[in-house]
């Protein structure tokens, strides 16, 4: 004592000397706050006089103490640079210290392996009644004033990101799996780490503090200089004045601004409004709170009056030096004013709370120490610092001030019973601090006065049901056990057991957890019992206790026990030596030994006392950390309402009397709400349903209303055909119901005269017959209003009408009525309803299939197997007549027709009208087996119309116009020549004998006389004789089998084929296998990321796996799209066409590339939309912090709870998702199904692919998942493409003239165009027109049927779709010299076809108007034939041409000719297939092919064609022709070149693959469809 009282003479001593020789100082003493805080005034200035002083930084001013003449170096926000040896130390962000040895299961990050359940171990040993009042004298300003110290210090709460869940499991029996919602598990996030720590065992996990661990002022300021600007800036955007923090313009400066700049403030949900939050959908918004340094300053509304206080105590400093240096700028004053706030606040820390919560004093300041880290240590966060849990009451007290009676007011924060006595209670405090300053400014200075007036809890393991149950949790567990939370997070942060950290800091270890050694050693003061359960608990084994749980235990002596005071006091010690901005560090220049001594001696009451108006040891004890005692006294006013007295050691350590307000506990104050919990998804219901069912709605009703057009499209034009007919009386017009989908138009006619009723289709070309001619009843069912009704005829399949309107049926049923009265036949009818009138109903679907099924067993039968007609008739299902119209529809001929009808005469034996079944047998078994005499029989019969037992050339004019088609003066010339074949003169008949003498000579072709029935190619060929051995023969010179000699296996031919079919294509085949192995590579390296790299990171934490098949497909996406319209560079291709290049990428299949892509695209596409359909559901059922973590960009406001809807609507990626899943199914289903009836839909469809690989791009940017990369895939394809655009864009924009035009027959136009400058193309090379007279931007492609020498350019262009008709008739016949409408042409382009030279055998396929690519081609041959210098590699070409009629493209004959009359040396070879015959050995045409075979041997040409050319009747079978050109074209490769249907394609392509099956000989086969 004598000591100190010295040390403060010698003060005192050299203070006044000092004050002699320096004027007007400041006295050295710290004044006495019942003196300068006497008066209750506005500004009390007077302890910052002392403090402060009138300090200058001019040296001439005498008018105050000396201050620091040069400028500060002022503490920077974010802590680095504290330390200039080490930057980082102590910066934000940094990682934890780790003091103790980490104690990971795995050594690296896994939680600590501890068996015993947080939440039993809460319950079992710090549980018990609350309400307990301190040993120690502790207020409860002093348990929240150290609330905000550890809050200014550290805050490594945060959760890490991505989310990791270490869930708590809930026992049986405990209160929350008791009480509704009967929660199983609470939820448990790991705090945030280092992302370059956690990865082996030399570098385990380390947390990072988010703040500095230094005392500089974060919560006031914040730890970024940002912050701190924000804090300074009111919300109309300028700045406070003289330096000082912005404050609330409706409360007063007294009060900080409030958050309408929506500074990111911690902002969860409080649990006592959880109900109102689920019903709104949202919770309350951010900007109800003031601005703060500290993010988290308004958990509770006692934490939140310590940042009030903080906030004023800035503005005062700010005022009263803005006051005393009118120079100094508003920064200046700012940065000064914080400096001493910062060293205030150290200086209270350390030198007022700190010895006071310890029970100790800190050693003596050594000054700055460049090695101590200063870092927060994982011990002290994760355990130590938590010890105030003990201390925080249920509740604390508004209290008035001593004039207005020191009364506790009430304030309820929830709904429920009245409480019995006044004050906030903790538990239904959180986040509601802002409107209990905003109701009653007056309550901050309540809450000081009630949190000095009142007791903290008792220090000891016991803790209030507020924080052990009742502290605040997210929506969906609304109330959480902060104790289990604070022993799982020591086994989150990897610490080590409770023995390691006191052998640590010089505490003995314990051998058991026998209660009476660990109060021996520890100096617990708890309950024996509790200690008895921790034995249990840890199954005796102090190795496993947690730290938390063991250092909680030791609580003694009004303090902490011996571990946690030696880590709190070691870490605020490393605090200060770390600290080079500390204020007692003289090194620093931030303050003079005067002041530092000045700042050493405040005191919390000065600071208070300074920003309220309390009156000390009247309103407010002059220590607020303790309680009211005889030498820290209040009025007698308040003792009078302190009435808890008892007795307290206080921190000097003397024993007094203390009183305090009656304590806070969970009796006498309102009940903590209870627990709820919260469905994420709820309110995303109909927005989901509806979101999907309109986007899928949207696609199906696209592709139904394309389907729905197609169908009707044609409906359509017949109806409008149907309107325009002029129509008798007993005639009438209907749709007739073919089958239960489809239906047709028809025009019905009732003649008397034939007793028929005809059906017709709009263009009057009869469809079928009903013969009533042996009938006797007519059955018609009919809805009441005769609108639909179905006509029921033996032995016909049943005529279902429906009519217009009802009159149109009534009409059409009186006239069948009369009909049948006249006729003498029995009509019936019946009315039906319109359900009943479906059933019943034999369709000519039905009908045909079982004629079908007849003609397939009959053939079979006659053909290869001995079979009775008894058997035949024996089976029920054959019961059926066939009429002649069922007659004609399978031989594909009307019933008109001459032949028809002499072959039904000829086959109906009975003369009743219908063949039957055993006629039908007798007249195939005749042409199956029957003899050559038979058969010339048979044909003899069919031929002699008049039944005159003679053949005349009337009777063959007759048959060929009916079956051929031709005109009189043809069918003349042509049935002459076949009279002069037979050797008959003009008039003279020929006889059955002289015919059989004529037909039937050695080698005769009545040995294969056939008759085809049925469109069924396999039924065709299961009765056909040989079709083509008569062509080999002509082909080889020579008649002889064909077949192949090849003896090989079936597995040696299907193996041969195999290789040959992938050699013959080997390009494409590689280059399809390479791209489909990459695609799927790319796939499975998004897969592998998503699930292995980043397993714990974004959208897979949430979905799982499905995300990664989602990633991988978004992947393949951006691959396939990307090289999609690489494949469109058509004027690359034809350039690289050129060049050695064409024999490694295969440029003839860039079309099928470009479906082979588009289809792989629609599939990932597909997998893609799905996939994110369930994965927004996962998404939605989230919690919004996790998905502010997982989705960092996706900024929204923290009130916020994201529904669906926000996600697909509100969100780039999510709307542009749904706009180009609309947009796809637009393109593709024009594209599959609209390209051929509405080509202009698909074309403008298809041209909007700049919008869709824009939000493609747009989709991307939103980084929902990832950061785009796209562009990786996107950009080179996309400078090519655009490229090409560009050199199509300068020729497609000139105007080129259309020399002439000519209308060709079968709707064939050929346009004559001026050949554009520099316009060189192979033939076989195609260009894209469009008409000025039809649309300027709409392209067509056509091939060019000009050779490449020739001056002007050729297009043939059939008249088949909606714009090619409308071309034909733009382009019809002009009056005068009226000029033709002009054209753009892009190109050329090439074609597969256009390298026909680089074969020496050539075969060439032409179907109908796909003879024009062949145009050019045989063109460019006879040039070249002409001309020696140019002489081709090709050495044989075949060319067939399959043709309905050789009249159809007489324009081609003409070519042909000139070919012929070119080719001297016989390369190449032309054959014609004239389709509208059946077969050469038909019974309809084997009268003109004996008629063509004698023309031809007279005259060297074909009688219909006028070429050398071989015609052919029928269709070609490509696999005879094939295989005789394998045996008599000596070459190994041979190509073989398309154009024509896609039928006719995949003929041929089947035949090479056929012929492909051997080894010797590679057909390689292009192919174009139009």
């Amino acid at each position: 004592m004598r000591k100190a009282v010295l040390s403060w003479i010698v003060v005192v001593v050299v203070w006044g000397a000092a004050s002699e020789g320096a004027g007007q100082s400041a006295p050295l003493l710290r004044p006495d706050p019942r003196q300068w805080a006497a008066r209750q005034t506005r500004e009390r200035f007077g302890f910052l006089d002392w403090l402060i002083g009138n300090c200058s930084s001019n040296s001439g001013d005498g008018g105050g103490r000396r201050c620091q003449h040069q400028e500060p170096e002022f503490e920077g926000y974010d802590g680095w640079y504290n330390n200039l040896a080490r930057p980082s130390l102590g910066a934000v962000d940094t990682p934890l210290l780790r003091l103790l040895p980490a104690a990971y299961s795995d050594g690296v990050y896994q939680l600590v392996n501890h068996s015993t359940n947080p939440l039993t171990l809460s319950d079992q040993l710090m549980n018990g009644d609350n309400g307990n009042h301190s040993t120690g004298g502790r207020t409860a300003f002093q348990v929240f004033f150290g609330q905000q110290v550890v809050e200014e210090i550290v805050d490594a709460q945060g959760a890490g990101c991505p989310p990791e869940y270490h869930n708590i499991p809930i026992e049986e029996g405990h209160e929350y799996r008791r009480h509704p919602p009967h929660m199983r598990e609470m939820p448990f996030l790991r705090t945030r780490y280092d992302a370059t720590t956690g990865l082996s065992p030399n570098n385990p996990r380390q947390q990072l503090n988010e703040i500095t661990p230094y005392l500089d002022g974060g919560l006031v300021y914040g730890t970024s200089k940002a912050w701190a600007d924000m804090l300074r800036t009111f919300p109309d955007g300028t700045l406070a004045p003289r330096g000082q923090l912005a404050w609330n313009q409706k409360l007063g400066q007294g009060f900080p601004a409030r958050n309408k700049e929506w500074l990111p403030m911690a902002n969860p949900p409080p649990p006592t409004n959880h109900s109102q939050y689920v019903a709104q959908g949202h919770t309350a918004p951010v900007d109800r709170f003031f601005k703060l340094g500290n993010p988290r300053g308004s958990e509770n509304p006692f934490l939140l009056t310590f940042g009030i206080m903080w906030f004023r105590w800035h503005n005062y400093i700010a005022r009263y030096l803005a006051n005393h240096h009118r120079a100094w700028s508003d920064e200046k004053v700012f940065n000064e004013a914080r400096k001493w706030v910062i060293a205030t606040y150290q200086a209270v820390v350390f030198y007022d709370w700190l010895p006071k919560y310890l029970r100790t004093n800190p050693s003596e300041y050594k000054g700055y120490k460049v090695t101590t880290d200063p870092q927060i240590s994982q011990v002290f966060q994760s355990a130590a610092m938590r010890f105030g849990h003990t201390l925080v009451p249920s509740g604390v007290h508004l209290r008035t001030r001593s004039k207005e009676g020191c009364i506790p007011l009430s304030h309820r924060l929830s709904q429920g019973p009245r409480h019995h006595l006044d004050g906030v209670r903790t538990c239904n405090s959180f986040w509601r601090t802002p409107e209990l300053f905003a109701d009653d400014s007056g309550n901050f200075e309540r809450f000081l006065m009630g949190l000095s007036s009142q007791s903290s809890e008792r220090e000891d393991n016991i803790v209030v049901e507020d924080l052990r149950g009742h502290v605040f949790g997210p929506l969906e567990f609304s109330r959480r056990d902060l104790m289990a939370i604070n022993i799982q997070r020591g086994r989150d942060h990897g610490l080590p057991d409770y023995n390691t950290a006191r052998q640590f800091f010089g505490l003995s270890r314990l051998h058991s957890l026998d209660p009476k050694e660990f109060k021996r050693k520890t100096g617990a003061e708890v309950d024996i019992s509790v200690l008895k359960r921790l034995q249990k608990l840890y199954q005796n084994d102090p190795n496993k206790v947690d730290i938390w749980v063991g250092g909680l235990l030791e609580t003694h002596s009004s303090a902490p026990g011996d571990l946690f005071s030696r880590i709190i006091l070691d870490q605020f010690e490393r605090i200060r030596e770390g600290d080079r901005f500390w204020f007692e560090n003289n090194n620093n220049k931030l303050f003079t030994p005067e002041e530092q001594e000045r700042l050493r001696q405040t005191r919390i009451i000065d600071v208070l006392l300074t920003v309220t108006t309390l009156l000390p040891e009247d309103d407010i004890q002059l220590d607020p950390f303790t309680a009211v005692h005889d030498k820290n006294r209040v009025s007698e006013v308040c003792l009078r309402e302190f009435t808890l007295e008892a007795r307290c050691t206080l921190p000097q350590g003397n024993t007094t009397r203390c009183q305090y307000l009656p304590q806070i506990n969970s009796v006498n104050a309102e009940k903590c709400t209870p627990l709820h919990t919260y469905d994420y998804f709820s309110g995303s219901e109909v927005s989901y349903i509806l979101t999907f069912t309109l986007v899928l709605g949207a696609c199906v009703a696209m592709f139904v209303w394309i389907i729905v057009m197609n169908r009707t499209l044609a409906d359509d034009m017949t109806r409008d055909t149907l309107r325009n007919i002029a129509l008798p009386d007993n005639v009438h017009k209907a749709k007739e119901k073919v089958t239960r989908m489809k239906s047709r138009y028809v025009v019905l006619e009732l003649d008397k005269a034939i007793r028929h009723l005809q059906v017709k289709n709009i263009q009057l070309n009869l469809l079928r017959t009903i013969d009533l001619n042996n009938v006797k009843v007519v059955t018609v069912r009919h809805l009441k209003d005769f609108r639909e009704l179905i006509v029921t005829v033996a032995n016909h399949y049943d005529l279902s009408l429906v009519f217009e309107g009802a009159s149109h049926g009534r009409k059409f049923f009186e006239d069948l009525k009369d009909f049948c009265e006249d006729l003498d036949l029995d009509l019936r009818h019946k009315q039906e309803g319109r359900l009943s009138i479906k059933f019943g109903v034999t369709t000519v679907y039905d009908r045909q299939k079982k004629l079908a099924e007849l003609c397939r067993f009959v053939m079979h039968h006659t053909v290869y197997k001995e079979k009775t007609p008894k058997k035949v008739e024996q089976n029920k299902s054959f019961f059926i007549d066939i009429t002649l119209d069922e007659l004609a529809n399978e031989l594909g001929m009307v019933p008109e027709n001459l032949f028809v009808k002499q072959l039904f005469r000829r086959m109906d034996t009975n003369k009743d009208g219908f063949i039957t079944v055993k006629e039908f047998w007798d007249v195939m078994e005749v042409l199956a087996k029957g003899k050559p005499e038979e058969k010339a029989r048979l044909v003899f019969d069919i031929y002699d119309i008049n039944q005159s037992n003679f053949l005349y050339t009337e009777d063959l004019v007759r048959l060929i116009q009916s079956g051929c088609g031709y005109d009189s003066t043809d069918a003349k010339s042509l049935a002459k020549a076949m009279m002069k074949s037979a050797g008959m003169l003009k008039d003279e008949g020929i006889s059955f004998e002289k015919f059989k003498n004529i037909v039937l000579h050695p080698g005769s072709i009545f040995r294969k006389v056939s008759l085809h029935i049925g469109k069924d190619r396999q039924l065709t060929r299961s009765f056909s004789i040989d079709n083509f051995e008569s062509f080999r023969g002509r082909l080889e010179s020579e008649t002889g089998d064909t077949k192949d000699d090849d003896t090989d296996s079936a597995f040696s031919q299907w193996y041969n084929g195999w290789i040959n079919s992938i050699g013959s294509k080997i390009q494409y085949v590689f280059w399809l296998v390479l791209y489909t192995i990459v695609m799927f590579l790319i796939f499975a390296e998004g897969a592998y990321f998503f699930s292995v790299e980043r397993e714990h990171r974004g959208l897979r934490r949430i979905a799982g796996y499905g995300v990664t098949v989602t990633r991988g497909a978004a992947s393949a996406m951006m691959f396939t799209y990307s090289t999609l319209i690489v494949t469109m560079c058509r004027n690359l291709f034809a350039v690289l066409r050129s060049t050695f290049l064409q024999r490694i990428i295969p440029f003839d299949h860039m079309v099928e590339f470009h479906r082979y892509m588009a289809s792989w695209a629609l599939v990932w596409t597909v997998v893609h939309i799905v996939g994110h359909a369930i994965n927004f559901y996962h998404i939605s059922t989230q919690t919004a912090s996790d998905l502010t973590c997982l989705f960092r960009d996706f900024f929204r406001s923290t009130h916020v709870l994201p529904k669906f809807h926000y996600w697909c609507w509100e969100t780039i990626t999510g709307l542009t998702g749904v706009l180009l899943t609309l947009q796809t199914a637009l393109i593709y289903i024009f594209a599959y199904f609209g390209r051929t009836n509405f080509f202009r839909h698909f074309w403008v469809t298809h041209n909007t692919y700049p919008i869709f690989y824009v939000l493609f791009v747009l989709h991307g940017s939103g980084m929902l998942v990832q950061r785009p990369f796209f562009h990786y895939f996107f950009l080179g394809p996309c400078f090519l493409f655009l490229l090409d655009k560009l050199v199509s864009i300068s020729r497609n924009k000139i105007k080129i003239d259309i020399i002439s035009v000519a209308q060709l027959p079968s709707d064939v136009i050929r346009l004559e165009i001026r050949r554009p400058p520099n316009f060189n193309f192979r033939s076989g090379q195609w260009v894209k027109i469009a008409s000025t007279g039809i649309s300027g931007q709409e392209y067509h492609p056509f091939t060019l049927s000009s050779a490449p020498h020739v001056k002007n350019l050729t297009l043939h262009i059939r008249a088949v779709g909606p714009w090619t008709r409308k071309l034909a008739e733009v382009y019809g016949d002009k009056i005068g010299n009226e000029k033709y409408p002009e054209i753009y042409m892009d190109g050329p382009f090439g074609e597969g076809h256009q390298t026909w030279w680089d074969y020496q055998v050539v075969v060439l396929v032409a179907g109908g108007i796909g003879v024009t690519p062949f145009a050019s081609i045989l063109r460019d041959m006879v040039n070249r034939l002409q001309n020696s210098t140019k002489m081709m590699r090709t050495k044989q070409v075949l060319f067939l041409w399959t043709t309905g009629s050789q009249k159809q493209y007489e324009w081609m004959i003409d070519i042909l000719r000139e070919v012929e009359a070119s080719d001297k040396n016989k390369i190449i070879r032309i054959h014609i297939f004239i389709t509208q015959f059946r077969s050469k050995f038909d019974l309809r045409t084997i009268m003109l092919y004996m008629a063509d075979r004698f023309y031809q041997s007279e005259s060297g040409i074909s009688l219909f064609t006028q070429l050398r050319a071989i015609t052919h009747f029928g269709r070609p079978d490509f696999d005879a022709i094939l295989r005789t050109i394998k045996k008599k074209c000596k070459a190994n490769l041979i190509g073989v070149f398309t154009c024509g249907s896609p039928g006719l394609s995949r003929s041929v392509e089947e035949s090479c693959r056929e012929m492909n099956k051997s080894p010797d000989v590679i057909f390689r086969h292009y192919y174009k469809n139009f």
